[in-house]
């Protein structure tokens, strides 16, 4: 882990996350402007239903009343320093800085018509930069998305979504002025169907396949995925909210390298997502992720010029929480997420890695149009199992989050804006010297009803 020239992947934290999740979602900057809370707090953008949590396009009807658009953009500006540079002329290490850049936008216009159908385009564009000591490394792509979603009847829906992302991932290295670029083109359908059995349980299930298709020596190999999915919502007496979604992948890999030749292989992921209200103040939450793609464990701190496969990322991940209404226009939250990589990639000689976090927010509304926020968030990642020497290899960051919102119901307009400030240490990242990064985080959001 304390190589100079250390091969991180993190191209692969930007697509695959595409890959299981909606893409026309709802504003995420209220949620990031309370110590980014996911369990307990159940807003538009993380609804426990068969869009935003279980991602089935025959739910997208019913995720929202009329037809709307909606933007969010996020700029992220981050800078590393004390980062060691090996002179091989003097013979001798030396001290040096690093920045990046992190721009995204996505825009998406939805049509309904109430208990019949609705549909959904979106367009995305992401863009990153890294400029490190030798290297220097763009990563950008646009992205378009469209689902559609129709009623058969008052208990039968179903729908369909297709995506296109075309990346492209330039990498120059300064000694020698070279330039390499290399292009992927990632492709997803989906068809989905769903149907209430009861006023208590929805039933669903997906089909879906995806295609990876990337440039000959930009990636170890090239594959094609097919999955069923199975999903239920459950909501008992308004007080108790579960999501349950289950998917079966069987997948082929085109290897070119070590392994050339294809293989076939089955994976299964499993998510479990429940919020209970104990009392009309205090509300549970309880959250089980198996085989989650998580590769946050050292942002910012990637040369991202070569990716890895996508089982690099898989982790087990708990979440608990709480939340509180001291009064009507006052909410407190509590979270506490462990993600564990048991087993490391057989690819490649790192250890495996656990990751512990915990989420403070809180939300004041002064007035009916106005909301206040803010948080707190704590990460450590260490090795599994602990080892090390002279010490332990254990990264720590602190998070402080701020947030605004502003909804006037006769506009039919929401607005948040959201601030985040990060500070990082990667202890003993070569050897005994430590490593720091800073990170300023703006996310503006908007949704307008038509």
């Amino acid at each position: 882990m304390r190589k100079e020239n250390f091969i991180f992947l993190f191209i692969f934290s930007i697509i695959f996350p595409l890959f299981f999740s909606p893409y026309t979602y709802a504003t995420r900057s209220r949620l990031s402007g309370m110590g980014e809370l996911s369990i307990v707090i159940e807003d538009e953008s993380n609804m426990i239903n068969l869009w935003d949590f279980a991602g089935n396009p025959a739910g997208f009807l019913a995720d929202e009343k009329g037809s709307v658009i909606k933007g969010d953009f996020l700029w992220d500006r981050y800078r590393i320093t004390n980062l060691r540079y090996y002179d091989y002329h003097y013979h001798t290490y030396s001290r040096y800085n690093a920045d990046g850049n992190v721009f995204n936008s996505r825009i998406s216009s939805s049509f309904r018509r109430q208990g019949d159908f609705a549909l959904a385009a979106e367009g995305n564009h992401f863009f990153r930069q890294s400029d490190f000591q030798n290297q220097k490394s763009e990563l950008t792509y646009p992205e378009i998305f469209m689902v559609f979603s129709k009623s058969l009847n008052a208990l039968t829906a179903v729908g369909a979504d297709l995506g296109y992302v075309e990346y492209t991932l330039q990498s120059s290295y300064k000694p020698s002025r070279s330039v390499t670029r290399f292009k992927t083109k990632y492709f997803r359908a989906e068809i989905g169907a769903g149907r209430r059995l009861s006023s208590e349980v929805t039933l669903a299930a997906t089909l879906g396949c995806e295609s990876v298709d990337s440039d000959e020596k930009f990636y170890l190999s090239d594959f094609h995925t097919f999955w069923v999915s199975v999903h239920s919502i459950v909501e008992i007496e308004q007080r108790l909210k579960l999501g349950f979604k289950t998917i079966f992948n069987l997948r082929r890999a085109d290897f070119r390298y070590s392994l050339p030749g294809n293989e076939k292989y089955y994976f299964a992921c499993l998510s479990l997502r429940a919020i209970y209200d104990l009392t009309s103040k205090l509300r549970m939450g309880l959250l089980f992720f198996h085989n989650e793609l998580f590769s946050g464990f050292y942002y910012p701190l990637e040369q991202f010029f070569r990716p890895a496969r996508p089982e690099a990322f898989a982790v087990g991940h708990w979440g608990i929480g709480c939340s509180y209404k001291f009064t009507h226009n006052t909410l407190v939250g509590l979270e506490y997420h462990f993600r564990n990589s048991s087993e490391p990639d057989p690819g490649y000689p790192d250890p495996a890695l656990m990751h512990e976090a915990l989420n403070l927010g809180v939300e004041a509304k002064p007035s009916e149009a106005l909301s206040v926020r803010g948080g707190y968030i704590r990460t450590a990642t260490n090795q599994n199992p602990v080892r090390g020497y002279p010490g332990l290899s254990y990264t720590w960051e602190n998070a402080l989050t701020l947030g605004f919102g502003y909804e006037p119901h006769e506009w039919n307009l929401s607005f948040d804006l959201s601030y985040r400030y990060s500070f990082k240490k990667f202890k003993q990242w070569y050897s005994d010297w430590d490593v720091e990064s800073g990170k300023h985080t703006l996310s503006i959001s908007f949704k307008k009803v038509l």
